[in-house]
């Protein structure tokens, strides 16, 4: 399965540069130890970080993919998050070694004429990859940054000296608090414009309503964190799970995930989010018919039943066999 093997292949690099860049938001460079050329990467790639507390969690790749020296992330602290930003903003210094795995990309920048990014909060942090690969490739590009006020502004004099007419800086305290006005960009974009967002759940969700008529082709999001539709989704009854390789058959109830039984089975299982946005509890469906409420896997993906997200997705059939 490709989440064990990401596991095996994960590796030391040491952070060489530690820095502040916005309230609540750190910046971390990290290059190979012995200074040797780091995996290649796309924009909108992810590292995912082994942290000493256990937490493991996914960190979008923020500088130019041509860049094979050294790999930049930001994380913003979540205050009520469950400990994976808190590590990282307290514990960690310059110099300390952080376990990764290889990039991976669930959020990658298709071939287009002309692209509208909208960006919320630390969200900037994926659309700044691809901000740079279109500057580099010369393509069209615009991008709507949403922020509380300017001093949670992640990278604000860095974007201004990338592009002063591309880009748009909304501050809600600077509009008597009132959010960006979605639906007007939305109105804005071109038939060739493919759109791209991640930020918070409440400017994700305005922007997947007001964009529900657009192409699904054109709309490109990544989650942070799982919509409340998401988390507060439950089951009518529970459903049978058989392993594949064993023959063993496993009640879920209506309350508990795949995850959750086969953890309590005694397997070891490669897990990160638990929300359904990081694919890393992806598992192959071998009979059966699931009920995908990830957020990750495309359309064509869910409808082909072949795989599964165990954290969050469920089954609509009263038995699915995994390849497990």
């Amino acid at each position: 399965m490709e989440a064990f093997a990401m596991e095996r292949s994960a590796f030391e690099l040491r952070i060489t540069d530690f820095k502040s860049e916005a309230k609540d938001i750190v910046v971390l460079e990290l290059q190979h130890p012995e200074k040797k050329p780091l995996s290649p990467f796309t924009a909108g790639s992810h590292l995912e970080v082994y942290l000493q507390n256990g937490c493991i969690r996914h960190y979008s790749l923020l500088n130019c993919p041509s860049e094979t020296h050294r790999y930049v992330i930001a994380v913003g602290l979540a205050p009520n998050g469950r400990g994976g930003s808190q590590n990282i903003h307290q514990a960690l210094r310059m110099g300390d070694l952080l376990k990764v795995s290889p990039p991976r990309n669930n959020f990658s920048l298709v071939d287009a004429s002309e692209y509208c990014f909208i960006a919320g909060g630390i969200g900037i942090t994926p659309i700044l990859s691809m901000i740079r690969r279109c500057i580099a490739q010369g393509k069209k590009w615009r991008l709507f940054y949403s922020v509380r006020n300017k001093q949670r502004a992640g990278f604000y004099e860095e974007l201004q000296q990338l592009s002063e007419s591309n880009i748009h800086f909304h501050f809600n305290d600077e509009h008597e608090g009132c959010q960006l006005d979605i639906s007007k960009v939305i109105a804005s974009l071109s038939p060739e414009e493919h759109l791209y967002c991640c930020g918070p759940e409440a400017l994700m969700q305005s922007v997947k309503d007001a964009a529900h008529h657009l192409p699904a082709q054109h709309v490109h999001f990544e989650w942070f964190s799982a919509p409340a539709s998401v988390q507060a989704a439950t089951d009518t009854g529970g459903f049978r799970v058989k392993l594949k390789r064993s023959g063993q058959e496993i009640q879920v109830m209506a309350d508990q995930s795949i995850l959750d039984v086969l953890e309590q089975a005694g397997m070891d299982l490669p897990f990160s989010c638990r929300a359904g946005i990081c694919r890393t509890c992806e598992v192959t469906v071998c009979s059966g018919t699931p009920d995908h409420l990830d957020m990750i896997l495309s359309d064509e993906e869910k409808a082909a039943n072949t795989s599964m997200l165990i954290c969050v997705s469920r089954a609509k059939s009263a038995m699915i066999e995994l390849d497990l």
